[in-house]
């Protein structure tokens, strides 16, 4: 029985979470000083807005509508989704955004058996500690974090680089009026299910022959993560004080002030730090934004083909960005327009 285990989700081997916290990994040009204090921009966001922009992608008369997504994003926002519901509800399919998945070859009680081997996978080996594998000035911008968001949290500084981050991001998320909860994307779905539209995943899906090998390699091996955990920093220092920002020029449709705040981002170092390891090179954990690309494209040609109209969820760095999925569409004969200033 072939099973696939999604990202975050309680069986997944901790690896997965290295493709789940790549979403933060977009860093600032500079980072502040270490003992400087977050302050957020005050959240504007009021009222209900008039909703997101929307790119459309035809072909021989086949429609799908293309909406960008961002996050994190203020709790409670509210922003007009009727047009998009509305699609929805005159669709064959909805997409979702691109992922990636570990997958092993079990059934129920093979999976329940590799509880096991999975403990222990997110902490350091041999012992160490955060200040013994960050360098100086790191550890001292975590410190002042940790202090500020996890004061309480026992072990925290036994963690490796990458999932002392992802603790250190969600509990600042918390505690700063923002949510990363993907909650456009559920109305999306929730809204695909009122209509019985079906959902499509887009995940890459990397399958593991030996997923007991496989954790047991990954406890042992030591991994140049320490950029993970800066790139949680510098999301924090820099993708909470947009917020508003962002959250305003999403929910309006205004494509000329996200593409600014885009372009003072940089690319994720995180994964690639990951995928240079000889470990993942071993179990094929490589190039996976390539892989992730491909597939989510392949899942669209698929739907331009077979459905009249269909919906589609994109980051808006996969849209505004340089890696500009529909710019491959657009290649391949497809045509794109872009949502009007």
């Amino acid at each position: 029985m072939l099973s696939a285990i999604r990202c975050r989700s309680a069986a997944a081997l901790s690896l997965t979470a290295f493709i789940s916290f790549a979403a933060l990994g977009q860093t600032a040009p500079a980072p502040p000083s270490p003992d400087a204090a977050v302050t957020l921009a005050p959240m504007v966001v009021t009222g209900v807005q008039p909703g997101p922009a929307l790119w459309k992608v035809s072909r021989d008369g086949h429609v799908m509508w293309v909406l960008g997504i961002t996050s994190p994003l203020p709790k409670g926002m509210r922003w007009d989704s009727s047009k998009l519901e509305r699609l929805v509800a005159s669709s064959q399919h909805v997409l979702r955004p691109p992922s990636m998945e570990i997958g092993v070859k079990a059934g129920f009680w093979g999976q329940l058996f590799l509880i096991p081997s999975m403990i222990g996978l997110k902490k350091l080996p041999d012992g160490e500690t955060l200040q013994q594998v960050l360098p100086p000035d790191v550890y001292r911008r975590w410190l002042v974090q940790k202090n500020k968001y996890l004061r309480y949290s026992w072990g925290v500084e036994r963690l490796r680089p990458t999932f002392a981050g992802e603790k250190l991001y969600s509990a600042a998320l918390s505690r700063s009026g923002l949510t990363d909860d993907d909650a456009v994307a559920k109305a999306v779905y929730a809204a695909a299910g009122r209509n019985k539209v079906a959902i499509t995943n887009t995940s890459y899906r990397l399958m593991l022959a030996d997923p007991r090998s496989t954790a047991k390699q990954f406890k042992q091996m030591t991994m140049n993560d320490q950029q993970c955990l800066t790139d949680a920093l510098d999301a924090i220092d820099q993708d909470f004080s947009q917020a508003a920002e962002r959250a305003n020029a999403w929910a309006t449709g205004d494509l000329q002030a996200l593409g600014k705040i885009l372009s003072t981002r940089q690319q994720d170092d995180c994964l690639s730090a990951i995928g240079s390891t000889d470990f993942a090179k071993k179990i094929g954990m490589t190039d996976i934004s390539r892989r992730e690309r491909q597939a989510w494209i392949k899942a669209a040609q698929a739907a331009l083909t077979h459905d009249a109209s269909s919906v589609a969820l994109l980051p808006m760095e996969n849209l505004l960005g340089s890696d500009d999925y529909l710019k491959v569409l657009q290649t391949d004969g497809y045509t794109v327009l872009s949502p009007e200033p």
